[in-house]
């Protein structure tokens, strides 16, 4: 294997750690696009601009030292999170192939149906990660890019805390849900394992400052601007109403 190209590619090591890295970038994408679904070339293009080397690239080098089992077929970007990223990431494919990638769950509906709303808008990774089934396998959360993983061992990269089996629902895809239980499941683990509930939230999009309405006084000091900018000669020959003038003057 070449040396790597930078730390964080030597922490890239395991496919759960670079499935963790892929979900961090979609989602800073997905926030500062305010809920757009995010093209998958700038997702491979901020992981190589980050990283200091192509996502394939990486992969290959990855399996060339045995790090991996990975298939060639599954080393690029779109195979690799068709494959192994479903449970955190929604990847569609448009005409001519070009691949857009959304969180786990953003397209509006719920990952399963609800009955009763919770009171707080949790990260969709963290209302998945607390209602799926564990089927026999261990659950890791990431405080640091929320998100959770199924695995033997939590990843090395990242601030991960198990979720054991007592707090997860275990409900199948076609249950109804009570939402109030799930959110009493997750701010139980939470206070048992120290962490912030805070982190656990989707933050308020922000609202747009209304646009301040120009006043009179600032029109007439614009419609006075554009007569200075005029040419003397066209400007000599320019006529503003009086009845426009007389508006404005007493609206000051």
């Amino acid at each position: 294997m070449t040396s790597p190209e930078s730390d964080l590619a030597e922490h890239l090591c395991s496919i759960d750690s670079i499935k963790i890295y892929l979900a961090g970038l979609v989602d800073a994408a997905f926030d500062d696009r305010k809920g757009a679904p995010v093209r998958l070339t700038f997702v491979g293009g901020e992981f190589a601009k980050r990283v200091g080397v192509p996502f394939e690239r990486h992969l290959n080098a990855l399996a060339d030292c045995e790090q991996i089992a990975l298939p060639r077929a599954r080393r690029r970007l779109a195979p690799f999170v068709e494959t192994y990223c479903q449970d955190i990431l929604a990847i569609t494919e448009k005409p001519a192939g070009v691949y857009f990638v959304a969180p786990f769950g953003a397209d509006g509906t719920d990952l399963v149906a609800v009955s009763d709303r919770a009171l707080l808008r949790f990260h969709r990774a963290v209302w998945a990660a607390f209602i799926r089934p564990l089927d026999g396998k261990r659950r890791f959360l990431n405080l640091d890019r929320v998100g959770f993983t199924d695995a033997a061992e939590p990843p090395a990269l990242g601030n991960w805390l198990e979720i054991t089996g007592n707090y997860v629902l275990g409900a199948p895809s076609d249950a109804q849900v009570d939402g109030i239980e799930v959110q009493n499941r997750i701010e139980q683990w939470a206070s048992d394992n120290g962490a912030s509930v805070s982190k656990l939230i989707m933050a308020p999009k922000p609202e747009r400052a209304a646009a301040r309405p120009r006043s009179a006084s600032g029109q007439l000091e614009q419609l006075l601007a554009i007569v200075d900018a005029l040419p003397p000669a066209v400007a000599a020959g320019w006529s503003i109403p009086v009845a426009v003038l007389k508006h404005l003057r007493d609206a000051r």
